[in-house]
């Protein structure tokens, strides 16, 4: 039997290896004179003598992981496949302390949840870390197939999950986005679905919804519908 209460307040991204700090311009070796020594003008105390063949230093390149502001290393979409479940609303099927591995968990009572692979990365909880946010689909033995909507904060580095939507049973997900101009970003997530009056076996639209993040829930603030024929 399928809740779809039970997923709502979860939280849902592999990133780029940083970059290696700049090296030196000089090479650190004193180089050699072309031409005789000739006298040594006078120093003055706004302009002091260098020492010959010191190398220049420039400033070290940013590592292209870190956040905005100088916060933690971005989380990527693969680190998520080895992410945990623990909190974020999961508890209601029994899985405390479990993780993803391989973008997959496997628990009693015939429960599966399975990363999907739409991801987007951003900063959703105003913490200026860019957080991670994807999907899990969650099978619970019946012919259900739970689509939600997580968001795992950026845990100095360390995905955690945080917030949470239902999207509805058989409700797949086509793209994520984040849009972070100004603040924390909104969430636009493209997904298909259905009328209330149509059977549960078929998807008729394409929802586009937007969220934001309002920890434990990921709150839908509006949406629109297109016809969707398969």
């Amino acid at each position: 039997m399928v809740a779809a209460g039970l997923i709502s307040g979860l939280v849902v991204a592999c990133g780029p290896k940083d970059l290696a700090p700049g090296e030196a311009a000089g090479s650190g070796k004193p180089g050699k004179a072309s031409e005789p020594a000739t006298a040594t003008p006078a120093k003055t105390p706004d302009s002091p003598a260098k020492t010959p063949g010191t190398p220049t230093k420039t400033p070290s390149p940013k590592p292209s992981g870190t956040a905005a502001g100088g916060g933690a290393k971005a989380l990527t979409c693969e680190q998520l496949q080895n992410a945990s479940l623990e909190g974020g609303g999961l508890e209601g099927y029994g899985i405390s302390g479990a993780a993803l591995s391989g973008g997959r968990w496997e628990g009693a009572d015939d429960v599966v949840i399975e990363l999907q692979p739409q991801c987007a990365i951003g900063d959703v909880t105003g913490d200026s870390a860019h957080d991670a946010v994807g999907v899990l689909k969650i099978s619970t033995g019946g012919t259900g197939r739970f689509y939600t909507l997580v968001t795992w904060r950026n845990d100095d580095g360390t995905p955690v999950p945080a917030a949470a939507a239902e999207l509805g049973d058989r409700t797949p997900v086509v793209s994520i986005d984040i849009a972070s101009a100004g603040g924390p970003g909104q969430v636009t997530v493209v997904y298909r679905t259905r009328g209330e009056d149509d059977p549960a076996a078929v998807v008729t639209l394409t929802r586009t919804a937007v969220y934001e993040v309002s920890e434990p829930a990921m709150v839908e603030l509006h949406h629109s519908d297109a016809p969707y024929t398969p």
